[in-house]
């Protein structure tokens, strides 16, 4: 029956390896054995990691790809664009063997080349062109064609990446799951195991003793009509949706030769379209074993939350991080990292960088630094013996400023900072990067805002270049300061300081209660400037005495002046 490999990795995990005697060749070596070095004993850890080298590998394939997630990670109805894997083919087997993470990376591969070459569109493009296989009359055709649909596109999608080390991976999972054929190919002809014949043979040059002669004749047309497959899978000029239309033609005019032979062969049950209503499909689903359910639940929802926390250190989704500060509490918000940010043009005032480098310089801790073998300065007795060589003899002890300070901003990105109030923003921050430019100072600047349910956080300073964002949504405070608290750097000897600009009181996301004991527990200084609030009791109910307010935010410059004055002090 042909299947995508997914399907084909679901049908694999139903059997059983656990002696090992009886586990095949392909278990024990692999290609990626070179460079898989992050493997773990422990389960939540090694599934983990497994997908974040998968959303590697793939993420060479091309930007149309969805996530990589395990079967029961995630609700498919949620994220449709995800590819699905059963946890069934690794569970128990720590760290996983080399010969499995191999198929999973050739599964992997062939599912993500499925979504960049657009197959979806491929079917649609053949109900278009033949219309007529859409009548009920006509359920077995249309099953039939879909099979031969699959097992074209299965052959198209190997063909695609056969000049590369990817190729051999897919050649791999397409070798370990690609089962000897269900049927006795003697018996009477059906179309299913035609086309995994003709798969077979196109790609691995397979060769099929006792079979029926009825094949013969629609097997020489099925591979003589591939070769028209093959230039589109070279094709690297034309667009995606010219090659998927191509495909398409190709497929109804195999389909059009085939047709008239196997129109009288035996007939099976529907392998992808479901006969009857609804009502009776669901009847069908209810008809299931109490044990079957109880096999399917073999990770607990802990596991999964380790997973997604793992998952989370060094990513882009922060959800469960601060779900896990936060005591899952309902309110929290899906936390993002965004690139998607637009250059900066501030007009930086110099005036303000040269008094913010003096408060920089005034208050960094004084470090003796010893320069030695030198031709001038003071004796160094520990290299007197260097006195009749060279005459290097001689040191010098300086008192160096140690820049040691760790600052993470975090600017309030809401629809009512736009215009002004963010013109001022950036102009101050740019005068703050520039006064701290010179420096080993860590700083990092980061804007927020909530927009359709998600707390979207930018980073505005990166590689040395600072950028900017259009405000829009609402005021998720808490969450961006933990977010601000979780990528500060964690090794390090210096103060750590969050410096939060706002407008207005958070409205979005958790209580800011959580982000303040964060801080605390973090040792993290964190000081809120509120700027131009007339509530201004709301504003000290949620930050308590961690905030300064400014009465217009023509004040922020001279603010931070004071504010850098005041911290640095002490």
């Amino acid at each position: 029956m042909s299947m995508n490999y997914i399907d084909r990795l679901t049908i694999y995990c139903m059997r059983s390896l656990d002696n090992i005697w009886s586990k095949p060749s392909w278990y024990f070596k692999g290609y990626s054995d070179y460079w898989r070095i992050t493997r773990s004993n422990s389960e939540s850890i090694e599934l983990a990691r497994i997908l974040r080298s998968l959303s590697t590998v793939v993420g060479h394939l091309g930007m149309n790809i969805g996530r990589v997630v395990w079967s029961g990670q995630v609700d498919p109805e949620l994220d449709r664009g995800s590819i699905i894997l059963p946890p069934e083919f690794v569970l128990d087997d720590y760290p996983v063997p080399i010969g499995k993470m191999d198929v999973l990376v050739g599964v992997t591969i062939h599912e993500a080349l499925r979504q960049t070459e657009w197959s979806e569109n491929v079917w649609r493009e053949i109900l278009n062109k033949k219309e007529e296989i859409n009548k009920p009359a006509n359920f077995y055709k249309k099953d039939t064609l879909w099979q031969l649909y699959a097992a074209g596109e299965n052959i198209y999608l190997d063909k695609r990446v056969s000049g590369n080390i990817l190729g051999d991976y897919t050649k791999k999972a397409r070798k370990a799951l690609i089962p000897s054929p269900i049927r006795n190919l003697s018996r009477n002809p059906v179309a299913s195991c035609l086309f995994d014949i003709w798969e077979q043979a196109v790609l691995d040059d397979a060769e099929f003793p006792n079979l029926n002669p009825l094949y013969s004749e629609p097997l020489n047309r099925l591979c003589q009509k591939t070769d028209g497959l093959f230039p589109i899978a070279g094709d690297k000029q034309n667009s995606v949706i010219l090659r998927s239309k191509n495909r398409a033609g190709v497929y109804l005019d195999i389909w059009d030769d085939i047709d008239p032979l196997i129109q009288e062969w035996e007939r099976e049950p529907a392998s992808y379209f479901e006969k009857g209503t609804t009502e009776q499909r669901v009847k069908k689903k209810k008809r299931k074993k109490k044990d079957a359910d109880k096999k399917k639940q073999q990770i607990s929802q802990d596991v999964w939350d380790e997973i997604d926390l793992e998952l989370s250190v060094g990513g882009r989704d922060l959800t469960p991080l601060i779900k896990k500060i936060c005591d899952n509490d309902d309110k929290v918000l899906r936390t993002t990292l965004s690139d998607f940010t637009i250059p900066a043009y501030a007009e930086t005032d110099r005036q303000l960088v040269r008094r913010l480098k003096n408060v920089f310089q005034y208050y960094a801790q004084k470090v003796k630094k010893t320069s030695r073998g030198l031709e001038s300065g003071k004796i160094d007795r520990r290299r007197l013996y260097r006195a009749p060589i060279d005459g290097k003899c001689f040191k010098i002890d300086q008192m160096l400023s140690e820049f040691a300070w760790n600052f993470n901003v975090v600017v309030d990105a809401s629809m009512s900072m736009a215009g002004f109030k963010w013109r001022v923003v950036e102009n101050t921050m740019s005068a703050l990067y520039k006064s701290l430019e010179s420096f080993k100072n860590s700083l990092r600047i980061f804007g927020y805002f909530e927009w359709d349910g998600v707390c979207v956080i930018s980073e505005l300073l990166r590689k040395s270049i600072l950028y900017s964002i259009a405000p829009s949504g609402r005021t998720p405070s808490g969450q961006a300061i933990i977010a601000a608290a979780l990528l500060m750097p964690k090794e390090t000897k210096g103060k750590k300081f969050i410096l939060h600009i706002t407008d207005g009181e958070s409205n979005a996301g958790v209580d800011v209660k959580y982000a303040l004991d964060y801080c605390k527990e973090e040792k993290i200084d964190i000081i809120t400037l509120g700027c131009g609030y007339k509530d201004k009791d709301v504003l000290f109910n949620q930050y308590g005495k961690q905030l300064q307010f400014l009465d217009t935010i023509d004040e922020l410059p001279k603010a931070i002046e004071r504010l850098f004055q005041r911290i640095l002090k002490y």
